[in-house]
C-alpha cells in the first residue's frame, strides 16, 4: 500500500472502529489479507469501500440528528479530508462518493444567529478543501481577478486586508516585489490617495506590457534582491513614516529568504512584511510545489525575534498568504 493508501485506511478503520466493532473486524482482516497479497482483488476492495460508505453515511446523519460526540466528529473530519484530499473524484466508488459529500456538507450545520464557530478540526478541514477548489479552479477565480480593468492576481480578500492595513498605517511607502500586469500597485496607490498618504514602488525583473500609470506609483524592472535596487527602494521612505512591504515575486525559498533579508530592515515596529503565497507546497494548496514563501518565513521567523504573525488578518478564512501576515512588533 502506499502513503495515501495507509492514511485513507486509517482514518477509515478509525470511523468504522467507533461505529461498529463486528464491522471494523471484519474490514481489519479485509485490510490484512490485502496487504499481504491474500485477496489484492477488486472484490476486496469494493468490500472495504462499502464499509467505509456506510459508516459515513451513519455519521453523517448522526451529525444531522446532534448524536454525535468531539471523537466521532475528530474521526469522520480525518475520514472526509483524506478522501477528498487524496482521492480522485473519478475513482471513488458511487457510494462513498455519495456518502463523503452528505458528510462534508454535515461537517457543521449553523442555525440562528450568533453561531459559535465549530470546532477547529471541522473548521479546517472546510476551509482548506475550499481553499483548494479556490486556488486550483484558478481560471474563473484569482487568475480571473482584475481592478479598473487590469488583471490583478490576488484574493479579494488579501486585497481587503491590504486597503485595511494602508488606511491603519498610512505608509510613507508601500514596497511591492513582483509586479505582473501592474493591477495590485494600481490599487494600492489609488488607496493611498484615497487616505492622501504615501506612495507604492513595485518592481519585478520583467517590465510590465502598458502599465497603469499613477503619480504615487513607481516602477522599476530589474531583481527584487539587487542591492542597488534595495538601495533606491530604501531611499524613497520618509523619515519616520510606516511602512508595508509586499513580498510576491519568484516563489522559491531561497530567493524569499533573500527578500526576507533584504526587506525585513526597512520595516519599522509597527509596520508590517507580507510573504504572500505561503499556501503553496501543501499549505494547503500545490503540495507538489516544493519548498517555498512558507519555508522561507518558517527559517526566518526562528531567527529574527523582531516579528510576529498578525492572526487577525487570517479571520476571513480564506487567504493566500496564511501565517505570512508579519508585524514588527520589536
Amino acid at each position: 500500500m502506499t502513503s495515501k493508501d495507509n492514511l485513507v485506511a486509517r482514518a477509515r478503520t478509525a470511523v468504522v472502529r467507533r461505529l461498529d466493532p463486528v464491522a471494523a473486524r471484519r474490514t481489519a482482516t479485509l485490510a490484512e489479507r490485502r496487504t499481504n497479497g491474500i485477496e489484492a482483488t477488486p472484490e476486496v476492495a469494493t468490500a472495504l469501500d462499502a464499509t467505509a460508505a456506510l459508516a459515513v453515511r451513519d455519521l453523517a446523519q448522526r451529525i444531522r440528528s446532534g448524536d454525535l460526540d468531539v471523537h466521532h466528529q475528530a474521526a469522520l473530519a480525518q475520514l472526509v479530508e483524506a478522501y477528498l484530499s487524496e482521492h480522485p473524484a473519478e475513482s471513488l466508488p458511487h457510494g462513498v462518493a455519495q456518502a463523503v459529500a452528505s458528510s462534508f456538507e454535515g461537517l457543521w450545520q449553523p442555525v440562528g444567529e450568533p453561531v459559535n464557530e465549530p470546532p477547529p478540526f471541522i473548521r479546517d478541514v472546510i476551509r482548506d478543501q475550499f481553499h483548494r477548489l479556490y486556488y486550483h479552479v484558478s481560471k474563473r477565480t484569482w487568475k480571473d481577478t482584475w481592478y479598473r480593468g487590469v488583471r490583478t492576481y490576488k484574493c479579494p480578500t488579501d486585497m481587503w486586508i491590504y486597503m485595511e492595513l494602508i488606511d491603519q498605517l498610512e505608509p510613507g511607502l508601500v514596497i511591492e516585489t513582483g509586479t505582473y500586469r501592474g493591477g495590485s500597485a494600481l490599487y494600492i496607490a489609488d488607496r493611498l490617495e484615497t487616505i492622501g498618504a504615501g506612495n507604492v514602488v513595485t518592481v519585478d525583473v520583467n517590465e510590465p506590457p502598458n502599465p497603469p500609470q499613477h503619480p504615487r506609483l513607481t516602477y522599476f524592472t530589474g531583481s527584487s534582491t539587487d542591492p542597488t535596487i534595495v538601495e533606491k527602494i530604501a531611499a524613497m521612505i520618509p523619515e519616520g513614516s510606516p511602512v508595508l512591504v509586499i513580498l510576491d515575486s519568484d516563489h522559491s525559498r531561497d530567493h524569499v529568504a533573500a527578500e526576507l533579508e533584504a526587506y525585513a530592515p526597512l520595516v519599522p515596529v509597527g509596520s508590517y512584511l507580507i510573504v504572500e503565497d505561503t499556501n503553496v507546497n501543501g499549505h494547503p494548496a500545490a503540495p507538489d510545489f516544493g519548498p517555498g514563501p512558507m519555508e522561507a518565513m518558517w527559517d526566518f521567523m526562528a531567527t529574527d525575534p523582531g516579528f510576529e504573525v498578525d492572526a487577525r488578518c487570517e479571520r476571513y478564512f480564506l487567504t493566500q498568504n496564511p501565517s505570512g501576515y508579519l508585524k514588527r512588533v520589536r
